[in-house]
């Protein structure tokens, strides 16, 4: 009996009847695992995506790597330096990590990145000096530029193939909160790990997450329209990327505004921990401190859907923070950099929304690769100039430089919001 009779609700789910005919696939549907797991754990495409989210997420070295550095002997230049190392990385392989996404496998390419991530903690974690570490921080490039726009557009391909597309803001804000949530998880753990078994433990045990999330996306069957879409050549396809992204002026407005927070983005991500050092200590509370930043994030995701028409609040939400911190030297500076993650999140999700919608699917992730390479050309020269401001000044001064930073992303937006307007509905592609 053919497997389109034998399973009709997965025939009608796959549609492709080449999927039902090899042997590879007839012995897997036939196994008891197979009807094991879809009895007791009935997970759909969706699903698999926010699991996957949140075993990504779950790092258990986030929130105590900054402290693991400086244990090591690597001081604020040593971690500007470590941060270039994938930064550049990333700048030079970001947008062929999207056209391979595009062209080959967006599930090959997250089984990639999550191999990468084993490796990269794996590396971390026997480290005893800089030039380790940045051959480590090599491999997390490759696992950032791995994910770096295509687990969105994955979900959003999903979603179009179930006829959802227009749930994209607020399913891939679920899935970007999963993500979060398994930081935070993860980061709530990492201080009592590392008090109890040292800071090293941190990295080998997320080892284990990587592992499985490779296993849940063996599982996983990613769409496959986009590659019946004609095929270009590589400059082409450049050539296409460069102007569907030019064609909307808001997103390309709010391009130039992501790419300048990529500066801030990057004092939040790479020197957050070591800008909290400087009025809290123990490592059990710069793990606590680290899962409610990634919680923050998780609640601007969760929330974006809702602001789709609020880019102004947005966009005052995010710079005003940083400002009155570059004023403000007490405890209550953690807590507005809580606050401007909230609303980070939020615009980081509608400015992707809107790219997405006006992006045909065979470039989808080589288009949030240009995208965020733009912010790395930026963040590269950062990272140097910042890790010399926290060794020969402070904090305190560094976060004066990024408030620069925020006060030229409001004056930018008050004069070309009335150009683009603040209530833009894009006309969704054909995906």
């Amino acid at each position: 009996m053919e497997l389109t009779q034998a399973y009709p609700r997965l025939a009608k789910q796959h549609k492709y009847e080449v999927f039902f005919t090899t042997i590879r696939y007839d012995r897997y549907y036939r196994s008891a695992a197979f009807q094991w797991y879809h009895t007791f754990i009935p997970m759909t495409r969706i699903h698999k995506i926010y699991l996957s989210n949140f075993l990504t997420g779950l790092v258990f070295w986030y929130g105590i790597e900054k402290l693991f550095m400086r244990s090591i002997g690597i001081d604020a230049v040593g971690v500007g330096v470590a941060t270039a190392v994938y930064l550049i990385f990333n700048l030079l392989c970001d947008i062929p990590a999207g056209i391979v996404a595009d062209k080959w496998s967006r599930k090959g390419v997250l089984i990639t990145s999550a191999l990468a991530l084993a490796i990269c903690s794996a590396l971390l974690g026997n480290s005893h000096s800089l030039f380790v570490y940045a051959i480590g921080e090599l491999f997390y490039g490759l696992y950032i530029v791995s994910t770096s726009g295509t687990y969105a557009a994955i979900t959003y391909d999903i979603l179009h193939e179930e006829g959802r597309a227009e749930q994209y803001s607020k399913i891939a804000g679920r899935a970007y909160a999963l993500f979060l949530i398994g930081a935070s998880v993860a980061n709530v753990v990492s201080g009592f790990l590392a008090h109890h078994f040292g800071y090293r433990f941190t990295y080998f045990v997320t080892i284990a997450s990587c592992v499985v999330n490779v296993a849940l996306l063996l599982s996983l069957r990613e769409p496959t329209f986009h590659k019946a879409e004609k095929k270009e050549r590589m400059l082409r396809q450049l050539k296409a990327i460069t102007i569907t992204l030019g064609r909307v002026q808001l997103v390309r407005s709010l391009t130039i505004i992501l790419t300048a927070l990529a500066i801030a983005e990057l004092f939040k991500s790479e020197f957050g921990q070591l800008y909290m050092l400087r009025y809290f200590s123990a490592p059990q509370i710069i793990g606590l401190l680290w899962a409610a930043y990634a919680f923050t994030w998780a609640l601007g995701s969760l929330i974006a859907h809702h602001m789709r028409t609020r880019l102004s609040l947005l966009i005052l939400g995010t710079t005003v923070p940083f400002i009155l911190m570059a004023f403000i030297d007490t405890w209550i500076s953690v807590a507005l950099f809580m606050v401007q993650s909230v609303a980070s999140a939020a615009l980081i999700n509608q400015i992707e929304t809107r790219i997405q919608e006006q992006t045909p699917s065979n470039v989808r992730a080589s288009i949030l690769s240009v995208v965020s390479t733009f912010g790395r050309m930026a963040a590269v020269p950062a990272s140097f100039v910042l890790g010399w401001i926290f060794r020969d000044f402070n904090a305190l001064w560094a976060m004066r430089c990024v408030a620069i930073i925020a006060i030229f992303v409001l004056g930018y937006w008050l004069v070309i919001r009335p150009k683009v307007g603040v209530n833009t509905t894009s006309v969704k592609s054909s995906a």
